[in-house]
């Protein structure tokens, strides 16, 4: 892998390492900030990783596609926390965004592996558990809200298995780093959860948790494109 990809994914754990502490000391915008460019980072890491090593191309697009809506995803849910009377619309469209990330890496894996019907029914059995779970759990997400999110830990379930599947199938270090990035991602938006629909009472702690699984999720992500 090129010294330069290393470089970026070093810039971008200081830019996320300054969102986390930033946010724990309650300076929005500029935790913000820097969350835009750890962001920024990520995309980075995987198009120069790419151009030093142009290896699979329907891959790293796939992958590009999902880090680009992850972006914009990380911009919408960025804005609420400097402008909180926006937060009932931000959050539903952030998660769209994301969400629609999560299915380009889905399909990137799957372009690799093939489809598996074993990791579909994970997917699907996430999807259950996420519909029971947010009503037992009584988050604060209306009817549109609870499909949404039940789709989306699907799809984060479905993510897990399907990379999982690539890597059982050919472990090389690529998949391992996407592996773990997408259970690092599933314990990240978990912790999203809880802080966004249920009265936190500890809300640093979930926050920490969060951004330290997020960045360290995406940067694994965008390596695995140079790593194939």
């Amino acid at each position: 892998m090129s010294p330069l990809c290393y470089v970026l994914a070093l810039v971008t754990a200081v830019f996320a390492a300054g969102c986390v502490t930033l946010r724990r000391k309650g300076k929005a915008f500029e935790g913000m900030m820097c969350k835009f460019m750890a962001s920024f980072g990520f995309l980075s890491v995987a198009i120069v990783g790419y151009c030093t090593n142009p290896h699979n191309t329907y891959y790293f697009c796939l992958v590009c596609f999902a880090l680009f809506f992850g972006f914009f995803g990380d911009v919408l849910l960025g804005i609420k926390e400097v402008a909180p009377t926006f937060r009932g619309k931000l959050i539903p469209l952030g998660t769209f965004y994301f969400l629609i990330g999560h299915i380009f890496f889905l399909s990137a894996f799957i372009s690799i592996s093939g489809f598996n019907l074993i990791a579909l029914l994970v997917g699907v059995a996430g999807f259950v558990f996420a519909l029971v779970m947010i009503k037992v759990l009584k988050m604060k997400a209306d009817n549109k809200l609870w499909i949404i999110m039940s789709i989306y830990y699907g799809a984060l379930a479905y993510k897990i298995a399907a990379s999982l599947v690539l890597l059982l199938a050919d472990p090389r270090p690529a998949w391992w780093l996407a592996f773990i990035g997408s259970v690092l991602f599933f314990i990240s938006d978990t912790c999203l959860g809880f802080l966004y629909f249920t009265p936190v009472k500890r809300k640093n702690v979930l926050v920490t948790a969060e951004l330290s699984t997020y960045y360290p999720a995406q940067i694994l992500l965008a390596m695995s494109v140079a790593l194939m």
